[in-house]
């Protein structure tokens, strides 16, 4: 009588287990970005990021030598529209250095890429300004942006002779690996 007992609730209850709707599929997965990036993180260091900070860099210093000393400036429209180019190149491109396969992290990556932008809009606005100074100084802050990342992510670049040939591969290596050999 147990038994029967016991499958006359068991039956029911199965019944609207089995009656109970299956959960919904999950949701498709998302669709690729709009976008298709051609270059690596170095690539894109050395082709895009570096000739604009250069642009930026370049455009106001001072050179002193035995024969004198020499300022810098951009003085025509023409030298201050390039440095305000250059500026936005970095400003605008440092986003880019967000996207998926470039960003090495979400949080202190992210953090010193806003810092590059930043400081590239500061160096944008002194150029519209034709303020030379204030070209100098967000230089100096773009650079500061760009060696603390390097000092984070890419040390090996921060101590790093050009051309510097390994005994055995033709690479980069840092001078005090030079002097440990001597």
């Amino acid at each position: 009588m147990r038994a029967t007992l016991r499958l006359l609730v068991l039956i029911p209850a199965l019944g609207l287990f089995a009656c109970k709707e299956a959960p919904p599929p999950p949701p498709p997965p998302p669709p690729p970005p709009p976008f298709h990036t051609i270059l690596d993180l170095k690539q894109f260091m050395l082709l895009v990021i570096d000739p604009a900070a250069d642009g930026v860099w370049d455009s106001v210093k001072t050179i002193m030598t035995k024969k004198g000393t020499e300022e810098i400036r951009p003085k025509t429209e023409e030298q201050w529209t390039a440095v305000r180019a250059s500026a936005a190149t970095v400003a605008e491109a440092a986003n880019l250095l967000m996207l998926d396969g470039r960003a090495r992290d979400k949080n202190e990556w992210m953090t010193a890429v806003r810092r590059l932008t930043d400081t590239a809009e500061k160096a944008m606005k002194a150029a519209e300004a034709k303020d030379p100074d204030a070209v100098f100084t967000a230089g100096g802050e773009m650079y500061e942006a760009c060696r603390g990342c390097h000092q984070r992510y890419a040390q090996r670049l921060n101590n790093a002779t050009e051309g510097v040939k390994d005994d055995n591969k033709d690479t980069a290596k840092a001078p005090a690996a030079d002097a440990a050999k001597k």
